[in-house]
């Protein structure tokens, strides 16, 4: 394990980025990441007003798919179970602190049976690229697949969207709740799999002091639908 994950000659968000690598393949000390973690927080908080960011309250976030014919939320949202889950556990995680919204794709071609076009993923809140992968390959063994880390300053939350097709984001770029940020797919060490369905894996997550712990966004998901509708 080595600490690798701060730089002064970096931005704030090629650092977090760093971080969240070394992270997933657990290649850096727990506590210092979550010095850095807290140390990250705070100047991205500050980063963002002096930026102008816009403030968007929970109970005005968006649905995060649009352009799609018909949408299911596996298990009717049932599927988030975060017993025993450890942001740290990195790629050997095997819990699911998240939701699966499943996209109408019975050919598994990554795009809509309907209108035959790719399923926008868009930005539930306002906030700021924190980190993303972009370079999945299949044979990977990394479960995420392509994704996005948005930081939500407004609410201190982080939002994780990933089997993503692709990524339309970079880390330090500021988002507004609606931006479309990426594309439906099936990125990932089991997404990828004939057997799986074609979804988004959406989670949240809360810093407490330095420490990323999840929370339930099933509610969020529902109620954000019904407004969509």
């Amino acid at each position: 394990i080595t600490d690798i994950s701060y730089s002064d000659s970096l931005s704030v968000f090629e650092n977090w980025n760093l971080l969240d690598k070394n992270i997933s393949i657990d290649n850096i000390d727990k506590e210092y990441a979550i010095h850095l973690l807290e140390k990250y927080e705070n100047e991205v908080i500050n980063y963002y007003y002096s930026n102008k960011g816009k403030s968007v309250n929970r109970n005005d976030w968006v649905f995060p798919l649009s352009n799609y014919s018909k949408i299911t939320l596996r298990d009717n949202g049932k599927d988030y179970k975060d017993k025993h889950y450890d942001y740290f556990d990195g790629n050997k995680s095997w819990n699911h602190p998240a939701n699966d919204i499943v996209i109408a794709d019975s050919n598994k071609d990554f795009f809509d049976d309907s209108t035959g076009k790719p399923v926008d993923v868009v930005s539930m809140s306002s906030g700021v690229v924190i980190a993303t992968d972009t370079t999945w390959e299949p044979g990977s063994i990394l479960r995420a697949g392509k994704f996005i880390r948005i930081y939500d300053v407004t609410n201190k939350k982080i939002l994780y969207y990933s089997h993503l097709n692709k990524v339309c984001k970079k880390p330090g770029d500021i988002i507004n709740a609606g931006n479309k940020i990426g594309e439906v797919g099936r990125t990932g060490r089991s997404a990828i799999l004939p057997g799986n369905y074609t979804h988004l894996h959406i989670a949240m997550l809360y810093i407490k002091d330095g420490y990323p712990l999840p929370e339930p966004l099933t509610e969020d998901l529902k109620r954000t639908k019904k407004k969509r509708q």
